[in-house]
């Protein structure tokens, strides 16, 4: 079985935010440079996207299960985050649930606040999006 790279998930997201007229700046991260033999660094979140407003993008894939474990967050992501939330700007994690195909937009602060390690499906459920 291929190994799950989140590349599916970051492009129909970014077909989906484009496909409404939104401007979406895909950041290079570490499998695209290895592809491309390039050098980059951590990069702050998959995504800039300006749509009216602009905000970090980072994509998540969850293969299988109903549970995103936070331990899938870089820790350059975390910083960002968290200062860009001190800081009142926007921030969002973008969950793909693959076996079921639901999306969830998923605020910054909900996870920088969580007492949990992970956030299943029903814990997110009231931040659901619809892509396709």
């Amino acid at each position: 079985m291929a190994r799950n790279t989140g590349k599916t998930s970051e492009d129909i997201f970014e077909s989906a935010l484009t496909g409404v007229g939104a401007f979406v700046l895909r950041n290079t991260d570490l499998y695209d440079a290895a592809k491309k033999r390039l050098v980059t660094g951590n990069k702050p979140s998959d995504f800039l996207v300006t749509h009216g407003e602009t905000w970090y993008a980072e994509v998540k894939s969850i293969e299988s299960g109903n549970r995103f474990s936070f331990s899938s967050i870089q820790q350059e992501q975390w910083r960002v985050a968290t200062r860009v939330n001190k800081a009142g700007g926007k921030y969002f994690f973008y969950l793909h649930f693959m076996a079921e195909d639901q999306w969830f937009k998923v605020p910054a602060s909900v996870i920088l606040q969580s007492d949990k390690k992970s956030l299943t499906i029903t814990d997110v459920a009231n931040h659901r999006v619809f892509f396709g």
